[in-house]
């Protein structure tokens, strides 16, 4: 039987109150000439994990940035901290974000299958050590800082990550990614000016609330170089913060980050550089007591019985015998997170023979629950009235017994631009691929059950050769679409076409794996 506890906590300006907090106190087991940061405890509570920099154990040596190291807890005390063992550990910089509550998923620093190292990537425990890191599937996850941190919610469906990318406000800004699968998050998105400034926010971590935000900056002022702040978002945009508070007892002259609240205890973590015989200290600070009173008036345990994987038994016409796990969809608002209740149509996919093999109709009064098989291809279909039609492919493979997938849909405002990802044109000229059809059938869709609706279709291209043939080249992709779209009965007043050429990137020009970002073709809503 698997167990799921769920913990809600509720916060609120009074409870945070920085005069509350007592003052840091070093953990002297862990105490050491080395840089020590990013501590993050299991959910059992029962292990310390952190990175250490520049220690003669490490991968690298003497010049390793940085291995995960971890400590036990023993009556009550940390213990001595070790490296951890096993394969996540290399000669680059490794560093934890946060384990699944079930603690059987650890999500890690670095792309462990790219040159660069750059992203995030997923392991698996295996008894008492961890799998090798696999890499997850950020869209548009690009980092011009060397450093990244962040944080995995309590629930596992939020990463809050410190890095600096696209539309950053200044340097290194926070940002923000919903889980869909295990591997699979939906794309960054900036969490704005509430919280970023024109410095640098470090370490964010998300309580259990999933509403308080408590980061470092150096862009707000303080006591040091950096100070610990917290915030609550306001709505369900994600943009919209309270004013941050500088939680000014626990912060020094010295540089205050990686604050972490110890879930079901009355103390969190934090890292500082003040009277620190290495770079950085781990430290335990005690929570105010309003915040202990208030998690044993509301923390909710409820306890989900889990049903068994179901042995299926092949027949002829199946190569495998497989298993079926349970799963259930979670349908929200891609820009406000709010939940939706449309229906849902799952269709299992035969790649070999290009058909479906069942079909399932959920509705919300199912609460979107049901079984696939494993290591199988499924083919999602949502029609939700107000939102652009969404057909999504789902590979079982990397998805967990009693995971939730969370799909978002687009809602048909104006202004609202979306990238038409399957839309795809053969080199040089403006011959639509045969794959292309299904996404464009999309939008004939939508538009004919919203017939008010109007677009304007845009080409774009990189920013290499004669920016004329470029501009020439997409104005004819967008007007092939176009012409499309009016064969499919669609009025041409309804529809503008318009080739922007390289003049508007929505990533770098300085690499191919960026190029290709701005090769593309999208549709804004200019009336609805």
């Amino acid at each position: 039987m698997k167990l799921l506890l769920i913990s809600t906590f509720i916060f609120s300006s009074t409870i945070l109150l920085a005069q509350n907090l007592k003052k840091p106190q070093i953990i002297d087991s862990l105490e050491s000439k080395f840089d020590d940061i990013s501590p993050v405890i299991s959910p059992d509570g029962e292990t310390l994990y952190f990175t250490k920099a520049k220690h003669p154990e490490n991968s690298g040596g003497e010049n390793d940035p940085g291995d995960i190291w971890q400590s036990k807890k023993v009556d009550g005390k940390w213990s001595r901290a070790v490296k951890m063992k096993g394969p996540v550990n290399n000669a680059f910089y490794n560093a934890v974000i946060g384990i699944t509550a079930d603690g059987n998923i650890m999500y890690v620093v670095g792309n462990y299958d790219s040159p660069r190292k750059e992203g995030v990537s997923f392991s698996r425990r295996i008894n008492d050590s961890w799998s090798e890191p696999k890499a997850v599937d950020i869209p548009y996850f690009k980092n011009k800082s060397d450093h990244l941190s962040g944080s995995l919610s309590p629930d596992g469906k939020i990463m809050v990550l410190s890095l600096e990318s696209f539309g950053t406000t200044g340097n290194e800004d926070i940002y923000y990614t919903f889980r869909k699968t295990i591997d699979q998050w939906t794309e960054l998105r900036n969490l704005g000016e509430d919280i970023n400034t024109s410095a640098q926010e470090y370490s964010p971590y998300l309580a259990g609330d999933n509403k308080t935000l408590f980061y470092s900056s150096n862009g707000l002022g303080g006591a040091g170089s950096r100070d610990v702040f917290y915030s609550t978002r306001q709505d369900a945009t994600w943009t919209s913060w309270s004013e941050p508070v500088n939680l000014s007892i626990i912060n020094s002259e010295g540089a205050d980050w990686y604050f972490k609240l110890i879930e079901g205890t009355d103390e969190a973590l934090l890292v500082n550089t003040l009277n620190s015989t290495g770079l950085g200290n781990l430290l335990m600070v005690n929570k105010p007591e309003e915040i202990g009173e208030l998690e044993a008036a509301v923390v909710e345990k409820v306890v989900v019985e889990t049903k068994p994987v179901i042995p299926y038994k092949s027949n002829k016409n199946d190569s495998l015998d497989r298993t079926k796990i349970e799963i259930s969809f979670n349908i929200i608002d891609g820009l406000t997170g709010k939940q939706l209740t449309p229906q849902i149509i799952v269709k299992g996919v035969n790649e070999m023979k290009k058909s479906s093999f069942s079909e399932i109709i959920l509705s919300a009064g199912s609460s979107y629950k049901t079984s696939l098989f494993k290591d199988s291809t499924y083919k999602v279909g949502i029609d939700a009235e107000g939102y652009l039609n969404e057909t999504r492919n789902i590979k079982t493979d990397t998805i967990e017994n009693n995971d939730v997938i969370v799909l978002e849909l687009v809602k048909l405002e104006k202004g609202t631009t979306i990238q038409l990802q399957s839309v795809l044109f053969k080199r040089g000229t403006s011959e639509m691929q045969e794959s292309s059809f299904e996404e464009l059938d999309r939008v004939v869709s939508m538009l004919k059950k919203n017939e008010k609706v109007e677009i304007e279709l845009s080409g774009h291209t990189d920013n290499t050769g004669s920016s004329k043939l470029n501009i020439k080249l997409s104005q004819e992709r967008a007007d092939v679409i176009k012409e499309y779209l009016v064969g499919k009965g669609i009025d041409d007043s309804r529809l503008k076409s318009k080739g922007y050429g390289g003049a508007r990137p929505i990533a770098s020009n300085k690499s191919e794996a960026t190029r290709k970002l701005n090769r593309r073709v999208e549709f804004t809503i200019t009336k609805n």
